[in-house]
């Protein structure tokens, strides 16, 4: 890989990482409604969640996850087609 390409995949990795790490800081029940997780250059966790309910239990959680600053965001649901057959 060479420029930009390498960049992203080294950017995807941290990601990942950082999100793995954020989800063994997690109760079991929220961990498994984290999406991803990342981090501003100003040092902001920003984590993503599936649901606004469990959004709102992990605004929380910063001191427990050692972030001074904490933003959690609400991926939208989109709505998946319908399998043949079972409409």
């Amino acid at each position: 890989m060479t420029g930009n390409l390498a960049d992203l995949a080294t950017e995807a990795r941290r990601r990942e990482s950082l999100t793995e790490r954020i989800r063994g800081l997690l109760p079991i029940d929220e961990a498994v409604h984290l999406v991803a997780a990342d981090s501003t250059e100003a040092g902001e966790l920003v984590l993503m969640m599936d649901s606004s309910v469990w959004a709102a239990r992990v605004r929380y959680r910063a001191e427990e996850l050692g972030a001074q600053r904490l933003r959690v965001r609400v991926l939208p649901q989109t709505a998946q087609p319908a399998k043949p057959g079972t409409s």
